[in-house]
């Protein structure tokens, strides 16, 4: 985070700083599950792969400021009791965000796995409805090349990095998910709330649950 960015966070609270946070992650990690999406279909691409890699690395460097601003805040002697009860609603919304974007990376890999490069495209999807199935990646060229290996260790290293922050979470803050209570009925897309609030009246506003 800018220093400058840092700084009007501070100006906020820390809970303040951490729901500003929490909105980021939640578009960035919904950005990548809409590429993850894409994969193997008629958009998939070198760039959609590479936006994919951008998008996840964004979301990994958010989760890691958010971590250590929630980290922070929970281990303020000073913090008031409903600053406390903020930080601990956004700590379980953050590991409930972390391990849906989990789901996407390994859905990634597994895509990854199917469809991979070749020669700049893509092995998509094939019915065998004219008697071809899925290409053989044994033997098979392209351009009179050899097919490409699926990319995946840098995924695997994605999943492992995000995994990791997840158990270094759970270990770091004793906080029960079955604390925080819901306060708006399911389908209403209380990931998007947060930045309304921030806007228009601080942390406190657009509020989708609450610690019991």
């Amino acid at each position: 985070m800018a220093p400058g960015r840092r700084d009007t966070c501070r100006a906020w609270g820390a809970a303040g700083m951490c729901v500003a946070a929490q909105a980021a992650l939640c578009n960035a990690t919904a950005g990548h599950r809409q590429l993850v999406l894409q994969l193997g279909g008629s958009t998939d691409s070198p760039q959609l792969r590479e936006e994919r890699r951008r998008r996840s690395t964004e979301a990994r460097e958010l989760s890691t400021g958010l971590q250590h601003a929630l980290l922070a805040g929970l281990r303020q002697e000073m913090v008031s009791p409903k600053e406390r009860q903020e930080l601990e609603r956004l700590w379980v919304l953050f590991l409930s965000a972390l391990e849906l974007f989990l789901q996407d990376l390994h859905r990634a890999h597994h895509l990854y796995q199917l469809f991979s490069m070749q020669g700049g495209g893509t092995a998509l999807l094939r019915t065998g409805l004219g008697g071809r199935g899925l290409p053989s990646r044994k033997g098979s060229r392209r351009r009179g090349g050899p097919v490409q290996p699926p990319a995946v260790p840098c995924l695997e290293e994605e999943i492992e990095q995000v995994r990791a922050t997840l158990v270094e979470m759970e270990s770091r803050a004793n906080i029960p998910p079955w604390t925080v209570e819901a306060t708006q009925p399911a389908g209403m897309g209380g990931t998007a709330a947060p930045v309304a609030g921030v806007a228009r009246g601080g942390p406190r506003a657009g509020h989708c649950c609450r610690v019991l």
